[in-house]
């Protein structure tokens, strides 16, 4: 399955297992910016693929997210269906590739998975493909 998105920042090709949070994420209070793990379904991004549906919170997130990078916990890639400004900001700030306008199905898709995001295509590649 290949799915079509917008990268905002990145370039190449990234691969890895893919972590689904299937609510919008705050990185202030959902994310532990020193470990990586999402509070709410207890599982680390740390060198995973994270998908989201959007981010909600204030203008602290951005800095969680640089926190992650700082602390060599940050995703390989975050892939969302709507990137707010603040999610854009944080993603830059920690120079983590984030590609958005994917579709609603990327929801659906289990954590675990194997994906290739490749970033100039605009492309995210699901299983074996």
């Amino acid at each position: 399955m290949i799915l079509r998105g917008r990268t905002l920042y990145g370039s190449g090709v990234v691969e890895g297992e893919l972590i689904i949070h299937r609510e919008p994420l705050s990185f202030l209070g959902d994310v532990d910016g020193k470990s990586g793990i999402i509070r709410t379904i207890n599982v680390s991004v740390a060198g995973k693929v994270l998908a989201i549906p959007s981010s909600r919170g204030s203008t602290v997130g951005p800095y969680v997210m640089y926190q992650l990078s700082k602390y060599g916990k940050a995703p390989r890639a975050i892939l969302s269906v709507k990137a707010d400004t603040m999610l854009i900001i944080g993603a830059i700030m920690a120079q983590i590739p984030i590609m958005t306008n994917l579709p609603r199905e990327l929801l659906n898709l289990r954590s675990g998975v194997f994906v290739r995001v490749d970033l100039d295509r605009g492309e995210v590649h699901v299983g074996d493909e």
